[in-house]
Protein backbone atom coordinates (compact mmCIF):
# COMPACT_ATOMS: atom_id res chain seq x y z
CA UNK A 1 0.00 0.00 0.00
CA UNK A 2 3.11 2.11 0.45
CA UNK A 3 3.39 2.44 -3.06
CA UNK A 4 -0.03 3.40 -4.04
CA UNK A 5 0.05 6.42 -1.21
CA UNK A 6 3.71 7.58 -2.70
CA UNK A 7 2.12 7.42 -6.06
CA UNK A 8 -0.94 9.55 -5.30
CA UNK A 9 1.54 11.86 -3.23
CA UNK A 10 3.81 12.28 -6.01
CA UNK A 11 0.83 12.94 -8.09
CA UNK A 12 -0.29 15.79 -5.66
CA UNK A 13 2.76 17.48 -5.37
CA UNK A 14 3.76 17.52 -8.86
CA UNK A 15 0.50 18.71 -9.62
CA UNK A 16 -0.22 21.34 -6.75
CA UNK A 17 -3.15 19.79 -6.96
CA UNK A 18 -4.27 21.15 -3.10
CA UNK A 19 -4.36 24.51 -1.84
CA UNK A 20 -2.10 25.92 1.32
CA UNK A 21 -5.41 26.41 3.06
CA UNK A 22 -9.52 25.87 2.00
CA UNK A 23 -12.37 23.47 1.80
CA UNK A 24 -11.94 20.61 -1.08
CA UNK A 25 -15.05 19.25 -2.11
CA UNK A 26 -14.44 15.25 -2.37
CA UNK A 27 -16.90 13.40 -5.05
CA UNK A 28 -17.62 10.47 -3.29
CA UNK A 29 -19.99 8.17 -4.89
CA UNK A 30 -19.65 5.29 -2.82
CA UNK A 31 -17.27 2.54 -4.84
CA UNK A 32 -13.79 1.96 -4.34
CA UNK A 33 -12.73 4.43 -5.94
CA UNK A 34 -13.66 7.33 -4.42
CA UNK A 35 -13.72 5.42 -0.96
CA UNK A 36 -10.31 5.01 -1.86
CA UNK A 37 -10.00 8.73 -2.34
CA UNK A 38 -11.75 9.99 0.34
CA UNK A 39 -9.05 7.53 2.87
CA UNK A 40 -6.57 8.91 1.05
CA UNK A 41 -7.13 12.44 1.58
CA UNK A 42 -8.92 12.32 4.86
CA UNK A 43 -5.02 10.80 6.25
CA UNK A 44 -3.32 13.60 4.23
CA UNK A 45 -5.40 16.40 5.13
CA UNK A 46 -5.93 18.58 8.21
CA UNK A 47 -4.80 19.55 11.38
CA UNK A 48 -1.65 18.02 12.61
CA UNK A 49 -1.51 16.34 9.00
CA UNK A 50 0.66 16.93 5.98
CA UNK A 51 -1.53 19.00 4.35
CA UNK A 52 -2.83 21.25 7.54
CA UNK A 53 -4.79 23.69 6.11
CA UNK A 54 -6.61 21.40 3.82
CA UNK A 55 -10.59 20.92 5.05
CA UNK A 56 -12.53 18.21 3.33
CA UNK A 57 -16.29 17.93 2.36
CA UNK A 58 -17.96 14.96 1.35
CA UNK A 59 -20.24 15.31 -1.92
CA UNK A 60 -22.52 12.73 -3.06
CA UNK A 61 -25.31 12.95 -5.82
CA UNK A 62 -28.38 10.84 -5.72
CA UNK A 63 -29.68 10.20 -9.70
CA UNK A 64 -32.26 8.73 -8.99
CA UNK A 65 -31.68 6.11 -11.69
CA UNK A 66 -32.02 2.76 -9.34
CA UNK A 67 -34.52 4.09 -7.19
CA UNK A 68 -34.30 3.15 -3.12
CA UNK A 69 -30.90 1.43 -4.32
CA UNK A 70 -29.96 5.04 -5.07
CA UNK A 71 -31.39 6.18 -1.76
CA UNK A 72 -29.43 3.56 0.26
CA UNK A 73 -26.07 4.54 -1.25
CA UNK A 74 -26.85 8.05 -0.26
CA UNK A 75 -27.25 7.21 3.41
CA UNK A 76 -24.38 5.03 3.29
CA UNK A 77 -22.13 8.35 2.26
CA UNK A 78 -23.63 10.37 4.72
CA UNK A 79 -22.83 7.68 7.58
CA UNK A 80 -19.27 7.30 5.96
CA UNK A 81 -19.05 11.12 6.56
CA UNK A 82 -20.21 11.24 9.77
CA UNK A 83 -18.07 8.50 11.30
CA UNK A 84 -14.93 10.39 9.84
CA UNK A 85 -16.12 13.24 11.45
CA UNK A 86 -16.43 15.12 7.79
CA UNK A 87 -19.21 17.59 6.81
CA UNK A 88 -21.41 16.29 3.99
CA UNK A 89 -23.84 17.74 1.32
CA UNK A 90 -26.01 14.63 -0.36
CA UNK A 91 -28.39 15.88 -2.80
CA UNK A 92 -30.67 13.93 -5.07
CA UNK A 93 -31.57 15.05 -8.74
CA UNK A 94 -34.36 13.27 -11.16
CA UNK A 95 -31.51 12.58 -14.02
CA UNK A 96 -34.29 11.11 -16.56
CA UNK A 97 -35.85 14.31 -16.40
CA UNK A 98 -33.40 16.20 -16.79
CA UNK A 99 -32.13 14.40 -19.89
CA UNK A 100 -35.47 14.80 -21.63
CA UNK A 101 -35.58 18.88 -20.56
CA UNK A 102 -32.17 19.46 -21.96
CA UNK A 103 -32.28 16.83 -24.84
CA UNK A 104 -29.34 15.25 -23.57
CA UNK A 105 -28.44 11.29 -23.03
CA UNK A 106 -29.08 9.87 -19.91
CA UNK A 107 -24.83 9.29 -19.62
CA UNK A 108 -24.47 13.24 -20.41
CA UNK A 109 -26.94 14.51 -18.21
CA UNK A 110 -25.98 12.33 -14.99
CA UNK A 111 -22.50 13.83 -15.84
CA UNK A 112 -23.84 17.43 -15.89
CA UNK A 113 -25.93 17.64 -12.99
CA UNK A 114 -23.36 15.72 -10.94
CA UNK A 115 -21.15 18.80 -11.62
CA UNK A 116 -23.78 21.11 -11.17
CA UNK A 117 -23.67 19.89 -7.63
CA UNK A 118 -20.49 19.85 -7.10
CA UNK A 119 -20.20 23.14 -8.17
CA UNK A 120 -22.55 24.66 -6.45
CA UNK A 121 -21.53 22.83 -3.29
CA UNK A 122 -17.68 23.87 -3.87
CA UNK A 123 -18.38 27.46 -4.71
CA UNK A 124 -15.40 28.07 -6.66
CA UNK A 125 -13.40 26.01 -4.53
CA UNK A 126 -11.87 22.71 -5.59
CA UNK A 127 -13.39 19.44 -6.17
CA UNK A 128 -11.91 15.89 -5.74
CA UNK A 129 -12.75 13.41 -8.14
CA UNK A 130 -11.22 9.81 -8.43
CA UNK A 131 -10.95 9.27 -12.01
CA UNK A 132 -8.02 6.84 -12.40
CA UNK A 133 -5.21 5.33 -14.80
CA UNK A 134 -8.16 3.01 -16.17
CA UNK A 135 -10.68 6.03 -16.81
CA UNK A 136 -8.49 7.39 -18.54
CA UNK A 137 -7.90 4.88 -21.21
CA UNK A 138 -11.80 4.86 -21.20
CA UNK A 139 -12.03 8.39 -22.13
CA UNK A 140 -9.85 8.33 -24.53
CA UNK A 141 -11.35 6.16 -26.49
CA UNK A 142 -14.89 7.59 -25.75
CA UNK A 143 -13.37 10.99 -27.48
CA UNK A 144 -11.98 9.09 -30.42
CA UNK A 145 -15.17 7.69 -31.21
CA UNK A 146 -17.06 10.65 -31.02
CA UNK A 147 -14.55 12.37 -33.20
CA UNK A 148 -13.27 15.39 -30.42
CA UNK A 149 -10.10 16.15 -32.27
CA UNK A 150 -6.53 16.52 -31.06
CA UNK A 151 -7.47 18.34 -27.80
CA UNK A 152 -9.59 15.76 -26.60
CA UNK A 153 -6.83 13.52 -27.06
CA UNK A 154 -5.31 14.40 -24.26
CA UNK A 155 -7.89 12.88 -21.86
CA UNK A 156 -8.46 13.41 -18.11
CA UNK A 157 -5.52 16.00 -16.92
CA UNK A 158 -4.62 16.13 -13.38
CA UNK A 159 -6.12 19.68 -12.70
CA UNK A 160 -8.79 20.82 -14.82
CA UNK A 161 -10.48 24.31 -14.28
CA UNK A 162 -11.78 23.85 -10.12
CA UNK A 163 -11.31 19.68 -10.76
CA UNK A 164 -8.34 17.63 -9.05
CA UNK A 165 -7.65 14.15 -9.90
CA UNK A 166 -5.40 12.61 -7.65
CA UNK A 167 -5.44 9.34 -8.56
CA UNK A 168 -4.50 9.19 -12.34
CA UNK A 169 -1.11 7.46 -11.94
CA UNK A 170 -2.82 4.49 -10.46
CA UNK A 171 -5.18 1.81 -11.61
CA UNK A 172 -8.79 0.84 -10.38
CA UNK A 173 -7.22 -2.57 -9.50
CA UNK A 174 -5.15 -0.21 -7.08
CA UNK A 175 -8.01 1.30 -5.62
CA UNK A 176 -9.50 -2.25 -5.10
CA UNK A 177 -6.21 -3.60 -3.40
CA UNK A 178 -6.44 -0.72 -1.45
CA UNK A 179 -9.79 -0.61 -0.17
CA UNK A 180 -9.52 -4.23 0.83
CA UNK A 181 -6.28 -3.54 2.79
CA UNK A 182 -7.81 -1.15 4.94
CA UNK A 183 -10.95 -2.65 5.48
CA UNK A 184 -13.16 -0.29 3.37
CA UNK A 185 -16.71 -1.61 2.52
CA UNK A 186 -17.25 -0.35 -1.04
CA UNK A 187 -20.88 -0.24 -2.56
CA UNK A 188 -21.53 -1.75 -5.70
CA UNK A 189 -22.92 0.68 -8.15
CA UNK A 190 -25.17 -1.46 -10.97
CA UNK A 191 -24.96 1.62 -13.40
CA UNK A 192 -21.17 0.21 -13.99
CA UNK A 193 -22.54 -2.43 -15.94
CA UNK A 194 -25.87 -0.79 -17.65
CA UNK A 195 -24.41 -0.94 -21.58
CA UNK A 196 -26.94 1.64 -21.89
CA UNK A 197 -23.74 4.11 -21.22
CA UNK A 198 -21.53 3.88 -23.95
CA UNK A 199 -18.85 4.14 -21.09
CA UNK A 200 -19.58 1.01 -20.07
CA UNK A 201 -19.90 -0.80 -23.36
CA UNK A 202 -16.31 0.51 -23.79
CA UNK A 203 -15.02 -0.54 -20.51
CA UNK A 204 -17.19 -4.21 -20.65
CA UNK A 205 -17.10 -4.55 -24.63
CA UNK A 206 -13.94 -2.52 -26.32
CA UNK A 207 -11.14 -2.75 -24.54
CA UNK A 208 -11.02 -6.55 -23.68
CA UNK A 209 -10.86 -6.75 -27.60
CA UNK A 210 -8.41 -4.36 -27.92
CA UNK A 211 -6.43 -6.15 -25.20
CA UNK A 212 -6.51 -8.90 -27.18
CA UNK A 213 -5.02 -7.57 -29.89
CA UNK A 214 -2.22 -5.89 -27.64
CA UNK A 215 -1.95 -6.73 -24.29
CA UNK A 216 -0.34 -3.61 -24.12
CA UNK A 217 -2.81 -0.97 -25.26
CA UNK A 218 -4.29 0.71 -22.12
CA UNK A 219 -0.19 1.45 -21.72
CA UNK A 220 0.58 2.84 -25.69
CA UNK A 221 -3.00 4.97 -25.01
CA UNK A 222 -1.33 6.38 -22.04
CA UNK A 223 2.08 7.36 -23.89
CA UNK A 224 -0.18 9.22 -26.73
CA UNK A 225 -1.86 10.99 -24.73
CA UNK A 226 1.21 12.22 -22.82
CA UNK A 227 2.95 12.98 -25.98
CA UNK A 228 -0.28 15.22 -27.31
CA UNK A 229 -0.22 17.01 -24.23
CA UNK A 230 3.06 19.19 -25.69
CA UNK A 231 0.94 19.96 -28.78
CA UNK A 232 -1.81 21.19 -27.07
CA UNK A 233 -0.37 22.71 -24.67
CA UNK A 234 1.09 25.61 -27.13
CA UNK A 235 -2.60 25.70 -28.92
CA UNK A 236 -3.92 26.24 -25.30
CA UNK A 237 -1.00 29.24 -24.91
CA UNK A 238 -1.86 30.42 -28.63
CA UNK A 239 -5.50 30.64 -27.36
CA UNK A 240 -4.28 32.63 -24.21
CA UNK A 241 -2.71 35.09 -26.67
CA UNK A 242 -5.65 35.39 -28.97
CA UNK A 243 -8.58 35.90 -26.31
CA UNK A 244 -8.48 39.38 -25.54
CA UNK A 245 -7.93 40.06 -28.94
CA UNK A 246 -11.53 37.82 -29.96
CA UNK A 247 -13.12 38.04 -26.88
CA UNK A 248 -15.17 41.41 -26.48
CA UNK A 249 -17.35 40.21 -23.32
CA UNK A 250 -17.67 37.04 -21.35
CA UNK A 251 -20.32 36.15 -19.02
CA UNK A 252 -21.95 32.68 -17.50
CA UNK A 253 -24.16 32.20 -20.60
CA UNK A 254 -22.83 34.43 -22.98
CA UNK A 255 -19.71 35.17 -24.41
CA UNK A 256 -19.51 38.17 -27.70
CA UNK A 257 -16.28 37.73 -30.34
CA UNK A 258 -14.78 39.78 -32.68
CA UNK A 259 -15.50 38.80 -35.94
CA UNK A 260 -12.25 39.71 -37.73
CA UNK A 261 -10.11 39.24 -35.29
CA UNK A 262 -11.52 35.58 -35.13
CA UNK A 263 -11.41 34.91 -38.87
CA UNK A 264 -7.76 36.62 -39.26
CA UNK A 265 -6.50 33.27 -37.07
CA UNK A 266 -5.14 30.47 -38.23
CA UNK A 267 -8.40 27.85 -38.62
CA UNK A 268 -6.52 25.36 -36.63
CA UNK A 269 -6.20 28.24 -33.52
CA UNK A 270 -9.62 29.59 -34.25
CA UNK A 271 -11.39 26.04 -33.84
CA UNK A 272 -9.67 25.83 -30.50
CA UNK A 273 -10.94 28.75 -29.54
CA UNK A 274 -14.57 28.48 -30.53
CA UNK A 275 -14.27 24.72 -28.88
CA UNK A 276 -12.88 27.22 -25.49
CA UNK A 277 -15.89 29.21 -25.90
CA UNK A 278 -18.54 26.46 -26.09
CA UNK A 279 -17.16 24.57 -23.17
CA UNK A 280 -17.43 27.61 -21.02
CA UNK A 281 -21.04 27.88 -21.68
CA UNK A 282 -21.71 23.84 -21.59
CA UNK A 283 -20.38 22.99 -18.34
CA UNK A 284 -16.82 22.50 -19.21
CA UNK A 285 -17.42 20.22 -22.30
CA UNK A 286 -17.96 21.52 -25.75
CA UNK A 287 -20.79 19.90 -27.89
CA UNK A 288 -19.03 20.75 -31.56
CA UNK A 289 -18.02 18.55 -34.02
CA UNK A 290 -16.29 19.17 -36.81
CA UNK A 291 -19.80 19.72 -39.41
CA UNK A 292 -20.57 22.46 -36.73
CA UNK A 293 -17.33 24.19 -36.60
CA UNK A 294 -17.79 24.57 -40.22
CA UNK A 295 -20.98 26.16 -40.34
CA UNK A 296 -20.33 28.70 -37.93
CA UNK A 297 -16.94 28.91 -40.31
CA UNK A 298 -19.38 29.93 -43.09
CA UNK A 299 -21.20 32.27 -40.64
CA UNK A 300 -18.54 34.48 -39.58
CA UNK A 301 -17.61 34.45 -43.75
CA UNK A 302 -20.69 35.46 -45.12
CA UNK A 303 -21.67 39.02 -45.60
CA UNK A 304 -24.12 39.72 -43.45
CA UNK A 305 -25.84 42.56 -44.66
CA UNK A 306 -26.99 43.96 -41.38
CA UNK A 307 -29.00 41.40 -41.00
CA UNK A 308 -29.05 39.19 -37.91
CA UNK A 309 -28.12 35.19 -38.59
CA UNK A 310 -28.74 32.64 -36.46
CA UNK A 311 -27.34 28.98 -36.38
CA UNK A 312 -28.43 26.41 -32.91
CA UNK A 313 -25.92 23.98 -32.07
CA UNK A 314 -26.13 20.81 -29.76
CA UNK A 315 -26.14 21.59 -26.09
CA UNK A 316 -28.25 24.47 -26.78
CA UNK A 317 -26.14 26.72 -27.90
CA UNK A 318 -26.80 29.72 -30.29
CA UNK A 319 -25.08 30.83 -32.43
CA UNK A 320 -25.58 34.88 -33.47
CA UNK A 321 -24.17 36.65 -36.53
CA UNK A 322 -24.77 40.54 -35.56
CA UNK A 323 -22.60 43.01 -37.87
CA UNK A 324 -19.27 42.20 -37.12
CA UNK A 325 -19.95 40.08 -33.53
CA UNK A 326 -20.45 36.37 -33.63
CA UNK A 327 -21.94 35.38 -29.95
CA UNK A 328 -22.42 32.47 -28.52
CA UNK A 329 -25.84 31.98 -26.13
CA UNK A 330 -26.63 29.34 -23.68
CA UNK A 331 -30.33 28.94 -23.71
CA UNK A 332 -31.86 28.27 -20.45
CA UNK A 333 -34.71 25.90 -22.71
CA UNK A 334 -35.55 25.25 -25.60
CA UNK A 335 -37.06 28.43 -27.19
CA UNK A 336 -39.91 28.67 -29.67
CA UNK A 337 -38.89 31.11 -32.32
CA UNK A 338 -41.28 32.55 -34.79
CA UNK A 339 -39.96 31.15 -38.00
CA UNK A 340 -39.65 34.72 -39.35
CA UNK A 341 -36.87 35.60 -37.56
CA UNK A 342 -34.83 32.80 -37.68
CA UNK A 343 -31.99 32.75 -40.46
CA UNK A 344 -30.13 29.71 -41.01
CA UNK A 345 -27.17 28.76 -42.85
CA UNK A 346 -27.01 25.91 -45.82
CA UNK A 347 -23.61 25.26 -46.58
CA UNK A 348 -22.93 24.06 -49.90
CA UNK A 349 -22.97 20.73 -49.81
CA UNK A 350 -24.66 20.44 -46.72
CA UNK A 351 -28.57 19.93 -45.65
CA UNK A 352 -30.25 22.09 -42.16
CA UNK A 353 -33.65 22.20 -41.12
CA UNK A 354 -35.54 25.29 -41.82
CA UNK A 355 -37.02 26.27 -38.36
CA UNK A 356 -41.17 26.38 -38.49
CA UNK A 357 -41.11 25.34 -42.42
CA UNK A 358 -41.79 21.60 -42.02
CA UNK A 359 -38.88 21.20 -44.58
CA UNK A 360 -35.36 20.31 -44.49
CA UNK A 361 -33.21 22.17 -47.17
CA UNK A 362 -30.13 20.62 -49.13
CA UNK A 363 -27.58 21.77 -51.30
CA UNK A 364 -25.98 19.51 -53.88
CA UNK A 365 -22.93 20.60 -56.14
CA UNK A 366 -23.41 17.79 -58.88
CA UNK A 367 -20.66 15.93 -60.93
CA UNK A 368 -20.14 13.84 -63.68
CA UNK A 369 -22.82 12.19 -65.22
CA UNK A 370 -25.26 13.78 -62.93
CA UNK A 371 -23.98 17.12 -64.21
CA UNK A 372 -23.97 15.96 -67.83
CA UNK A 373 -27.58 15.28 -67.50
CA UNK A 374 -28.47 18.23 -65.87
CA UNK A 375 -26.59 20.31 -69.27
CA UNK A 376 -28.20 18.54 -71.82
CA UNK A 377 -31.46 18.91 -70.72
CA UNK A 378 -30.43 22.45 -70.31
CA UNK A 379 -29.30 22.93 -74.03
CA UNK A 380 -32.13 20.77 -75.54
CA UNK A 381 -34.85 22.67 -73.04
CA UNK A 382 -36.27 19.11 -72.14
CA UNK A 383 -36.23 18.78 -68.24
CA UNK A 384 -38.47 15.29 -68.62
CA UNK A 385 -35.38 13.47 -68.64
CA UNK A 386 -34.64 14.34 -64.92
CA UNK A 387 -36.16 13.32 -62.18
CA UNK A 388 -37.76 16.74 -61.28
CA UNK A 389 -40.27 18.29 -58.68
CA UNK A 390 -41.07 21.51 -57.81
CA UNK A 391 -39.43 20.80 -54.75
CA UNK A 392 -36.04 20.09 -56.93
CA UNK A 393 -34.23 23.13 -58.68
CA UNK A 394 -31.06 23.19 -60.45
CA UNK A 395 -28.93 26.81 -59.91
CA UNK A 396 -25.69 28.14 -61.47
CA UNK A 397 -23.45 27.64 -58.60
CA UNK A 398 -20.86 29.93 -61.12
CA UNK A 399 -22.99 32.66 -59.35
CA UNK A 400 -23.54 31.31 -55.90
CA UNK A 401 -21.29 31.79 -52.90
CA UNK A 402 -20.45 28.92 -50.83
CA UNK A 403 -23.78 29.26 -48.61
CA UNK A 404 -26.92 30.18 -48.93
CA UNK A 405 -29.10 32.07 -46.40
CA UNK A 406 -32.37 30.15 -45.72
CA UNK A 407 -35.61 31.70 -43.78
CA UNK A 408 -39.52 32.18 -43.92
CA UNK A 409 -40.26 35.58 -45.67
CA UNK A 410 -40.04 39.07 -44.56
CA UNK A 411 -42.35 42.12 -45.89
CA UNK A 412 -40.36 43.57 -48.54
CA UNK A 413 -38.79 40.52 -50.00
CA UNK A 414 -38.76 40.41 -53.79
CA UNK A 415 -37.33 37.99 -56.16
CA UNK A 416 -36.92 38.01 -60.19
CA UNK A 417 -39.13 35.48 -61.44
CA UNK A 418 -37.45 33.06 -64.34
CA UNK A 419 -38.31 34.70 -67.51
CA UNK A 420 -38.94 38.02 -65.69
CA UNK A 421 -37.05 41.28 -66.27
CA UNK A 422 -37.91 42.73 -63.59
CA UNK A 423 -38.12 41.67 -59.69
CA UNK A 424 -41.66 41.01 -58.07
CA UNK A 425 -42.64 40.91 -54.57
CA UNK A 426 -43.14 37.52 -53.01
CA UNK A 427 -46.22 38.50 -51.56
CA UNK A 428 -47.30 39.05 -54.60
CA UNK A 429 -46.15 36.08 -56.53
CA UNK A 430 -47.76 34.03 -53.67
CA UNK A 431 -51.28 35.60 -54.28
CA UNK A 432 -50.83 34.90 -57.69
CA UNK A 433 -49.90 30.91 -57.67
CA UNK A 434 -52.90 30.86 -55.36
CA UNK A 435 -51.25 29.90 -52.30
CA UNK A 436 -53.38 29.61 -48.96
CA UNK A 437 -52.53 32.42 -46.19
CA UNK A 438 -51.81 29.60 -44.07
CA UNK A 439 -49.02 28.44 -46.00
CA UNK A 440 -47.24 31.10 -47.33
CA UNK A 441 -45.17 32.20 -43.71
CA UNK A 442 -43.59 28.06 -43.85
CA UNK A 443 -42.64 28.48 -47.35
CA UNK A 444 -38.65 28.55 -47.57
CA UNK A 445 -36.71 31.22 -48.96
CA UNK A 446 -33.11 31.14 -50.29
CA UNK A 447 -30.84 33.84 -50.54
CA UNK A 448 -26.83 33.80 -51.62
CA UNK A 449 -24.91 36.72 -51.34
CA UNK A 450 -27.86 38.88 -50.04
CA UNK A 451 -29.70 37.92 -53.35
CA UNK A 452 -32.81 35.74 -53.38
CA UNK A 453 -32.22 32.82 -55.33
CA UNK A 454 -35.22 30.72 -55.07
CA UNK A 455 -38.45 30.66 -53.19
CA UNK A 456 -38.84 26.98 -52.61
CA UNK A 457 -41.34 25.11 -54.66
CA UNK A 458 -42.56 28.38 -56.35
CA UNK A 459 -39.70 29.93 -58.26
CA UNK A 460 -36.26 30.39 -59.00
CA UNK A 461 -34.55 33.81 -59.74
CA UNK A 462 -33.66 34.77 -63.96
CA UNK A 463 -30.80 35.43 -61.92
CA UNK A 464 -29.67 31.86 -61.26
CA UNK A 465 -30.69 30.26 -63.81
CA UNK A 466 -28.33 27.88 -65.94
CA UNK A 467 -26.59 29.33 -68.88
CA UNK A 468 -24.70 27.44 -71.84
CA UNK A 469 -21.52 28.99 -69.83
CA UNK A 470 -22.75 27.29 -66.51
CA UNK A 471 -19.52 25.43 -65.04
CA UNK A 472 -21.00 24.55 -61.41
CA UNK A 473 -24.27 23.43 -61.32
CA UNK A 474 -25.49 23.28 -57.87
CA UNK A 475 -29.16 21.47 -57.15
CA UNK A 476 -31.74 22.67 -54.41
CA UNK A 477 -34.22 20.91 -52.79
CA UNK A 478 -36.82 20.76 -50.07
CA UNK A 479 -37.03 17.12 -48.27
CA UNK A 480 -40.39 17.04 -46.06
CA UNK A 481 -40.51 15.08 -43.17
CA UNK A 482 -41.55 12.01 -44.46
CA UNK A 483 -38.54 12.04 -46.55
CA UNK A 484 -40.87 12.67 -50.05
CA UNK A 485 -39.18 15.58 -51.78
Amino acid sequence: MSNIVETVRNTIEEHRLLPVEGEVVVAVSGGSDSLCLLHLLHALCGPDKLYSGVRLRVAHLNHQLRGEESAREAEEVAHLATAWKLPAAIGSIDVPALARREQRSLEDAARVARYRFLREIARGGRIAVAHHADDQVETLLLHWLRGGGIASMIGLQPVQQDVIRPLLAITHADTLAYCAAYGLMPLEDASNTDTRFLRNRIRHELLPLLEAMNPGFRSLQLRTAEVMQVDVAWIEAQIDASWPEVVISEQAQRIRLQRSALCSLPLSIQRHLLRRVSAHLCDGQSPLELRHYKLIEQLARLDSKGRELEQHMPGRLRVLRIGEEIIFERLDEVRQTTPEHIEVILPVPGQVVVPGTGWIAIAEVLTGEQAQAVQQANRVGDWHSLATTPNVVYIDGDRAGTAFVVRTRQPGDRIQPLGMVHEKKVQDILVDKHIARSERDRIPLFFSEGSSIWLGGICIDERARLTATTRRIIRLSLVSNSGTP
